[in-house]
């Protein structure tokens, strides 16, 4: 099969700029076509190997065929010698037959990529560069997307995938698994998941080890000299992910995550990205993309309002938009005016989909002193949070208050401003308030707000039945 694809190929090739074709008898194979090429062209080993960006011994091994050539090398040759797209040809070639002579199973797990994906161009762009990597690296690269609840994390990675599957990356499979993270309850046992990937991969089940690192090192195996792309989403922490990397080059991983992954950088060298909320733009196209030109264009100062009472979180802004489009609001104004209150906002549903239950995804997953500082911080002014405010509001010391801000910012239910500072989106600080509301004694967040409001030198509000947290009374507390 091999010498048949390339023969079948070498008939047929002829140097871009030269007349030259070969004669009856003359290289066949990828390597001795090579070969010729570059002596051709009067360029030594050295010099190909500078001009197609891969090692010299690498090269050396191709041209005596005791290496396979990848495509992505093909590619490079292609550029490098000025043919046209011969060389790619032969790989692509040799790599389906080598396929389908191995028997290998080709999975297609990909989930399909959302009609109405906006922006993201810059992130899209460095996932490219990370999951494309030089086939000279030995490293698996390995993306991690982090973000709150709702950002887009999971659209991303599917976005990003699906393009490099497009431009004919990891033509031997994609490989897709919901980790079910980030609570310990539910997320899903590395031992679990790699029965999964080798039952998918076409490992009988019989042969599937018992043991977890065994299993690990069978799926490292099967993938040995493949390209297949894995996306691990909503992880739960690196200790999942870890058993679950491929160990060869042309392999990528991307996962998704609601918090930060320490480990997977000092240990696999993975590159992360925290994506952030959508801009004004981009967050009133996404509506404009579900509501429909008409709708938009009918009030386009109520879209944007609308997107800012969404918080141009994609997932707020997804939901809105199906309001309108199911005539639960028959405008954009009319729901922009609906989700003036801060609460309404977060119960904006569709189906089983509810805004408030992605933040509670986020919030049970806290240890109890992180999850009442994240409540209390609800009821200071998001521009106001530093350790000292936070301190004060929660009765404890200012380390205290700093482990558990980051904690906080691990998990991204806070985003740090600077070294010293963080800030509360709207909508993250609206869903803490309801939960200080019902969770914490009026008591308790009466003595809270007068904490915050002494640090600051200012009379705190009291003796009144309204409650000191409602967005007025925080002004009258924090005229700041």
């Amino acid at each position: 099969m091999r010498e048949t694809a390339q023969s079948s190929e070498a008939a047929q090739f002829s140097p871009r700029g030269t007349d030259r074709r070969p004669a009856v008898g003359a290289p066949a194979t990828f390597g001795q076509l090579l070969r010729a090429r570059r002596q051709h062209l009067g360029l030594s080993l050295a010099q190909l190997a500078s001009r197609v960006h891969f090692d010299r011994g690498h090269v050396s091994k191709v041209e005596t065929d005791k290496r396979s050539p990848s495509v992505n090398f093909a590619e490079a040759c292609d550029r490098a010698l000025n043919v046209g797209d011969t060389f790619t040809t032969i790989a692509t070639a040799l790599e389906a037959a080598a396929r389908q002579q191995q028997g290998w199973v080709h999975p297609a797990q990909l989930p399909a990529t959302k009609h109405n994906f906006v922006g993201r161009q810059h992130y899209l762009n460095r996932l490219d560069k990370v999951l494309r990597a030089d086939e000279q690296s030995l490293a698996v690269p390995v993306a991690v997307i982090d973000g709150p609840p709702g950002v887009g994390k999971t659209a991303l990675a599917v976005q990003s995938a699906h393009r490099a599957v497009n431009d004919g990356h990891f033509a031997d499979g994609q490989l897709f698994v919901d980790l079910q993270g980030p609570g310990s309850g539910t997320a899903a046992a590395p031992f679990d998941v790699l029965e999964d990937l080798l039952r998918a991969l076409g490992v009988p089940t019989e042969h599937i080890p018992a043991d977890l690192e065994q299993r690990a090192a069978t799926f490292r195996s099967v993938l040995h000299g493949r390209e297949v792309l894995l996306v691990l989403d909503n992880a739960a922490d690196a200790q999942q992910i870890l058993p679950l990397l491929p160990g060869s080059p042309g392999c990528a991983v991307v996962v998704t995550s609601r918090s930060r992954l320490p480990g997977l950088i000092s240990l696999v060298g993975a590159v992360t990205l925290t994506l952030p909320e959508l801009s004004r733009p981009e967050a009133a196209l996404l509506i404009r993309s579900i509501i429909g030109d008409v709708s938009a264009d009918a009030d386009p100062a109520a879209v944007a309002v609308l997107a800012e009472r969404c918080g141009h979180l994609p997932l707020a802004l997804a939901l809105a938009g199906e309001h309108v489009v199911s005539h639960r609001h028959n405008t954009a104004g009319t729901l922009a005016t609906d989700l003036k209150p801060e609460q309404a906002r977060l119960d904006l549903a569709a189906g089983d989909v509810v805004l408030r239950h992605a933040f509670d995804a986020s919030y049970i997953t806290l240890d109890e002193s992180t999850a009442r500082m994240f409540r209390l911080l609800g009821l200071l002014p998001s521009h106001a949070i530093n350790a000292a405010a936070a301190a004060a509001a929660a009765g404890v010391g200012q380390d205290e208050a700093s482990l558990l801000l980051r904690n906080l910012a691990g998990a991204h239910l806070i985003r740090q401003h600077d070294e010293r500072h963080y800030q509360l989106p709207d909508l993250l600080r609206a869903y803490a308030t309801g939960l200080a509301q019902h969770l914490d004694s009026e008591s308790e967040r009466t003595k809270a707000l007068r904490r915050a409001a002494d640090l600051q030198g200012k009379p705190a509000f009291v003796g009144s039945k309204r409650h000191a947290y409602e967005p007025e009374f925080r002004e009258v507390l924090y005229a700041m």
